[in-house]
């Protein structure tokens, strides 16, 4: 077979392929007594070249996935979808208050000078550890007169959610003489929030490139798509006169929301829903009328289903390293909630890791009992979740 790209898509040489092409070039030019066995000079020379040459067409492979948004990963996703007008939800540092104890007057250098939040780089930064290793920065500069404690907020070191229990900051990493002890008596003032992960931003650009917002429904579901922290939403509307086939009330909303705040959301859906409309769900937020009268806004979380996945997985010429696959499975594949598990988009995503992965017998299951090539979801809100412990590759 030729390296083509066509209509099809890309096509090119396996190992294999490669290899007895470069045994035919070398019997044509040193004779066919040329010896290429795999301890031998030539025969390692050969396979050096076949190696070299199998790398490069993995690296176009991996080039040309990143043309789709479903298989880019890190900074080419994100020019993907900045195609669409999207752009990755960036994450937040954790904010914890810290009691600092002074023997006497002095000041403290924080992040106000600080010209890049993300990479400060403030000389003498005051800064403080707690009991995992986790580092805190002073937030604002803080000039003390005399002895005493003062409650001064810090921000983690690293961007993200950072658990902290209280009572574990007690460790000055920037010593001052002015500074006695360091306690934070209470949890985290802010918890981080994680940038968000490239399986999360795919599942968000597809469902926005599906939004025309023509509809009453489509434009509560983008108002609410552009929320901070919001992956995935679902809006079904019922506009008859009875209850429908999934029990969403006469002239109801039942809208279900993946991340994101639950009083932003309650008030996005407030300012688009019709007078009189229900809403199905079970968060309730109380907002206020203009009058002062309260109402209250109902919606739904998504409900995790476990997903089955089994199938093989043949490498010629190779080692097959299923752990792998199973890890990036479990990473990459995201479901939405009421998507049905195919068996084809895994397969795809497979072949994606190692373009000469042969694999047969693809299926998935609800129950770890009933195999196809395809299952739905117990209800529009549950979402499949992988996990490795329920993927079986042999």
């Amino acid at each position: 077979m030729s390296d083509i790209l066509d209509a099809t898509g890309l096509s090119t040489k396996s190992l294999s392929e490669i290899r007895a092409e470069l045994e035919q070039a070398y019997r044509d030019i040193y004779g066919e007594d040329i010896n290429l066995d795999q301890n031998s000079p030539d025969g390692q020379k050969l396979n050096i070249t076949a190696q070299q040459a199998v790398d490069l067409r993995e690296l176009l492979h991996s080039i040309y996935s990143s043309f789709d948004p479903d298989q880019a990963e890190g900074r080419v996703l994100d020019q993907r979808v900045a195609l669409n007008g999207i752009e990755r939800n960036s994450g937040t540092f954790t904010r914890v208050p810290v009691d600092v104890t002074f023997s006497g007057s002095g000041n403290l250098v924080g992040l106000d000078g600080a010209v890049n939040e993300t990479d400060p780089e403030v000389e003498n930064l005051f800064t403080v550890r707690d009991d995992a290793g986790n580092e805190f920065f002073l937030l604002e500069s803080h000039e003390q007169s005399g002895a005493g404690t003062e409650s001064l907020t810090f921000r983690a070191e690293d961007i993200g959610e950072v658990q902290v229990s209280p009572n574990t900051i007690t460790t000055v990493v920037t010593s001052r003489g002015f500074v006695d002890e360091v306690n934070n008596p209470d949890g985290p003032e802010v918890l981080g929030e994680d940038e968000e992960t490239d399986a999360a931003l795919r599942i968000r650009r597809r469902i926005s490139t599906a939004i025309g917002a023509s509809t009453l429904a489509d434009s509560i579901r983008a108002a609410i798509l552009n929320l901070a922290g919001v992956t995935t939403v679902i809006v079904r509307e019922n506009d008859t006169s009875a209850t429908d086939s999934d029990d969403i009330p006469a002239h109801s909303f039942w809208v279900i929301v993946d991340g994101g705040e639950n009083e932003a959301i309650a008030t996005e859906m407030a300012r688009r829903k019709t007078a009189g409309a229900g809403l199905k769900g079970d968060e309730e937020v109380t907002l206020t009328y203009n009058d002062g009268r309260p109402f209250i806004v109902r919606f739904d979380r998504p409900i995790n289903q476990d997903l089955w996945i089994r199938f093989n997985v043949d490498l010629p010429n190779g080692e097959v390293d299923t752990e792998n696959i199973k890890s990036r499975i479990v990473q990459d594949i995201i479901w939405a909630p009421g998507e049905r598990a195919r068996g084809d988009r895994i397969t795809s995503f497979v072949l994606s890791l190692n373009p000469d992965y042969i694999v047969t017998g693809m299926e998935v299951s609800d129950d770890d009992s009933t195999y196809l090539e395809v299952v739905q979801t117990e209800s529009l809100q549950h979402r499949f979740i992988n996990s490795t412990d329920r993927i079986s590759i042999t």
